[in-house]
């Protein structure tokens, strides 16, 4: 399975996380972001947060309207179906590969953009990973399932 980085996505914390041109990925998560609330976000467990374009594509055929990087992944993905990945798998994106960690649990948050949101991205909210090997990372780069 290999797809691409769309876009690499950064904030001082919340949402929207905004497109950068490229970042080192260290066990803390992406350089230069932040999450305000560490309790629930970030750490070594969720450093990174991925979503795809595949995603963005069917809420918005849902009626949701929105950017990548709307919903606070670091990752937007193209061409690798996050629904089929597993907890443990490893994927190389750049010269960084991360571990999937869990399911992203989606935060209350999500409602700001669409009501309905936070129970839409159900069963579809992408993943969070830990960083295994450290590494720039910049739009463009391959994203490849590496076991």
């Amino acid at each position: 399975m290999q797809g691409v980085l769309e876009q690499l996505n950064i904030s001082p914390g919340g949402m929207p996380k905004t497109p950068i041109l490229g970042a080192w990925v260290t066990v803390d998560g992406v350089a230069g972001d932040w999450q305000n609330n560490r309790k629930y976000h970030g750490g070594p467990n969720r450093a990174v947060c991925l979503f795809s374009v595949e995603l963005y594509d069917e809420l918005r055929r849902e009626g949701v309207e929105m950017q990548l990087g709307s919903v606070g992944e670091n990752f937007s993905t193209r061409g690798i179906d996050l629904k089929l990945l597993q907890k443990g798998d490893r994927i190389r994106v750049g010269r960084c590969v991360i571990e999937l960690t869990d399911i992203r649990v989606p935060c209350r948050n999500l409602d700001r953009w669409h009501p309905q949101l936070h129970k839409l991205i159900e069963g579809r909210s992408g993943w969070v990973a830990k960083v295994v090997t450290e590494g720039e990372v910049k739009p463009g780069d391959a994203v490849e399932l590496v076991c």
